[in-house]
């Protein structure tokens, strides 16, 4: 009986020692989710997966869920704090709701391109304090770049500022974003990503102010053929970690995770500019892309250009982060895209 025994527990110690190395080769998931759909949060989510599983093959496999297939902004923002999802590819002004100082990238008229905004906003004295915005809820930054300027894709023409009057434009929830809506006349309304196309076929808003390489692959034409670039400002991105799932990682693969996120922060500057221009001319094919008269054009720059100084320097909440943005702005201006990869070093 005793050797009987002592059988049983040599059997059952092999056993364990047998499923242990199977479930050490077992890979960690990591999950990017985003609202959006063919633009640049998304083929930066396909560049992680490919770089990430080219490099530490076995050892990670990434999932990329666009379209707002992980839930809406609010359930894929508690997913990072719970852990469950690994990383979300938005605008950070959606965060404006656990820190205030995430909105400052929004100020219209401060930045001269898309490749300067990802150029100021990588500026070290920025990019550091701006990546903890959001550290002790759980989340934390890794990349961040110019995603597009600003424009508005409308059910009737807006061929002149004066046709945005009294007309609802759906924007980010952020001051900022109704502080220009209200410049030009309309109100601002705050909608999720994913509602914006069914109340623009409801015809419940009578337009959406965003960026065209965003509207045009989700197909906001379909209900609103016209779209006005106003290039009134321009709309940032960034890439935000879930703190506990990257708890869950051994230290090279955090290390490389950050790696992979400098690699890309350039190319994700420059797809947003090429997706830019190539969506404008898709547009014109399917709808109608119109741009303000050139005084109109002078008068809507004087009117926003205000506005980040009246919200955002008044205020203590976001008052430091709006001041080093603006140094790291004027510091960065003429300077190329490739100083980026110097701030990063």
């Amino acid at each position: 009986m005793k050797r009987l025994l002592l059988a049983s527990v040599a059997i059952a110690a092999a056993a364990a020692f047998a499923v242990a190395p199977a479930q050490a080769k077992k890979p960690y998931q990591m999950r990017i989710g985003m609202v959006t759909i063919n633009d640049s949060n998304h083929l930066l989510a396909k560049a992680f997966k490919r770089e990430l599983e080219a490099r530490a093959p076995g050892r990670i496999e990434v999932s990329v869920f666009p379209a707002a297939q992980l839930g809406k902004i609010p359930r894929q923002i508690e997913g990072l704090q719970f852990g469950t999802q690994a990383a979300f590819h938005i605008p950070p002004g959606f965060f404006l709701g656990i820190n205030k100082a995430f909105m400052v990238s929004d100020a219209p008229g401060l930045f001269d391109s898309i490749d300067h905004q990802t150029l100021a906003m990588n500026h070290p004295s920025f990019r550091k304090k701006f990546f903890t915005l959001a550290d002790k809820k759980g989340m934390v930054g890794n990349v961040v770049w110019g995603a597009g300027d600003t424009s508005v894709a409308t059910l009737r023409p807006m061929k002149k500022l004066s046709d945005f009057r009294g007309r609802k434009i759906r924007v980010l929830a952020t001051p900022l974003e109704r502080a220009v809506m209200a410049k030009m006349g309309a109100t601002g309304v705050p909608m999720p990503y994913s509602e914006v196309l069914p109340a623009l076929t409801q015809k419940v808003i009578d337009g959406v102010r965003s960026a065209v390489l965003v509207m045009y692959p989700s197909k906001f034409y379909t209900a609103a053929k016209n779209i006005t670039l106003t290039g009134m400002g321009h709309i940032s991105c960034w890439q935000a970690l879930s703190t506990a799932w990257m708890k869950t990682l051994p230290a090279d693969l955090r290390a490389l995770i950050v790696q992979v996120g400098k690699e890309q922060t350039i190319q994700a500057s420059k797809w947003a500019t090429e997706l830019t221009a190539s969506s404008e001319k898709a547009w014109a094919k399917v709808g109608t892309v119109h741009r303000l008269p050139a005084a109109d054009q002078a008068k809507l720059a004087e009117l926003v250009a205000p506005i980040g100084n009246e919200i955002l320097a008044n205020d203590p909440a976001t008052k430091e982060m709006y001041l080093l943005l603006k140094a790291a702005v004027a510091e960065t201006r003429g300077k190329p895209l490739s100083t980026v990869a110097e701030y990063l070093k």
